[in-house]
């Protein structure tokens, strides 16, 4: 009998197809592997049950923590997989003691999108009902792990498993290489048919964050992720994509070649990206006024800008001529047409600074306000009543700045 493995994602809102799931899913069902994706609502379901559901052959019952337990004693999963975790403790908690209680096998990581600090183990290993954590991307190696629990043999050969009493000199796999020969990510599970402004996400690159905080980057060639998007756009009957990509200007040659070519082979597309600002650069290379405008031509709607506070400061003054720069290139998206909102990165940087009043960067001033703001704000007490607010506040996802009444996105 074929295993199933069931694969939870815990976004319960989502606009578009998780690419860690997505990028898993292609080999193991490759492999041969059942693989069920399922998505935890905190929606209640109707009085209906999930039995009842399963047994009408339904595939939208609405699963929640409530739910889910009579879901799993019924669906007969082998293994449960969590690509995507970091920010839902909480929810991770509950659903590793439900795994624990009918003796599933659970593992958390292995995703291109996830990473867990070292400091940061213990929190998820000391849950009771976490088989393992998968540091690193598991790409090349998902099929050989799950065969690996599934025929109960030692997972700690694997690169980048964690396990709880394990001591590891190095705990993430190495960084992915070889990206051409990455197999197309499978966004079939996604709810293509009840999401209208659907967008399919792509990434030009990988970045993988070693132990020693040094950054290594992976790019894939310009040729390859134009042979993509007019699969994924006729396979899915979609033409909005969003470049998920921390830094799309940073290989010029993706950058542009984009712009040159994606309504070549993808007419009518529309897509968003994110680029991002460093202290020296040049508008010139590639965030020019002219650029944007022949971007915008090219279908790009709305456009994310990253900013780095500490690239803003010099002995916690504003530095005039960073200021003007970011001011110049938020000038030239909207000149150009598009729907901009910024990304602050080290925003405690900008607290307390004496000298903001004065300031008449207004960009800046609203993502200071905004960020005191927010700080100051009670916080919805759904979202911070377990232990993962109490021991690890850091980690929650990072924070988004409007500089814009941003519209609908594409």
């Amino acid at each position: 009998m074929m295993a199933k493995i069931l694969m939870i994602y815990l976004n319960s809102k989502p606009t578009y197809p998780d690419l860690s799931i997505a990028y898993l899913v292609t080999p193991l069902r490759a492999a041969g592997l059942e693989v069920e994706v399922k998505t935890l609502s905190p929606i209640k379901p109707n009085k209906q049950s999930i039995n009842q559901k399963l047994k009408q052959g339904s595939s939208q019952a609405e699963l929640n923590l409530t739910t889910i337990q009579e879901y799993l004693e019924a669906s007969q999963a082998a293994l449960i997989l969590i690509p995507s975790y970091v920010n839902h403790y909480a929810a991770v908690q509950q659903l590793a003691r439900y795994a624990a209680d009918l003796e599933l096998p659970l593992i958390l990581g292995g995703g291109c999108l996830t990473h867990c600090q070292r400091e940061d183990l213990p929190l998820w290993l000391n849950l009771r009902g976490v088989t393992a954590v998968f540091v690193g991307e598991a790409d090349w190696v998902i099929t050989d792990v799950v065969a690996t629990i599934l025929h109960k043999q030692d997972l700690s050969v694997w690169p980048g498993i964690c396990q709880l009493g394990l001591d590891l000199e190095t705990l993430s796999a190495p960084p992915l290489q070889e990206l051409e020969l990455l197999p197309l990510p499978d966004f079939s599970d996604f709810a293509w048919q009840t999401q209208r402004s659907a967008l399919i996400p792509t990434l030009t690159s990988r970045t993988t964050l070693l132990e020693n905080q040094q950054r290594v980057y992976s790019n894939r060639q310009v040729q390859a992720v134009l042979e993509e998007l007019p699969i994924q756009a006729e396979r899915y009957r979609c033409k909005n994509f969003i470049f998920l990509d921390a830094s799309l200007n940073t290989n010029l040659a993706m950058w542009h070649g984009l712009i040159d070519n994606i309504q070549a082979v993808v007419p009518g597309c529309r897509w968003l990206a994110t680029i991002y600002l460093e202290g020296n650069k040049d508008l010139s290379l590639g965030l020019d006024l002219p650029t944007f405008v022949a971007a915008r031509a090219a279908g790009l709607r709305h456009l994310n800008i990253s900013l780095d506070a500490a690239h803003a400061l010099r002995q916690g003054k504003l530095l005039n001529a960073t200021m003007e720069r970011n001011r110049e290139l938020v000038a030239h998206a909207y000149q150009a047409g598009l729907s901009v909102r910024c990304l602050v990165h080290n925003h405690t940087m900008l607290n307390n600074l004496a000298d903001l009043p004065n300031t008449n960067d207004f960009v800046l001033r609203k993502l200071v306000e905004t960020e005191q703001a927010k700080q100051n704000a009670s916080i919805d007490a759904k979202q911070t009543d377990s232990a993962w607010q109490r021991f690890k506040k850091n980690l929650v996802a990072p924070k988004a700045h409007k500089t814009s009444a941003a519209k609908q996105l594409v």
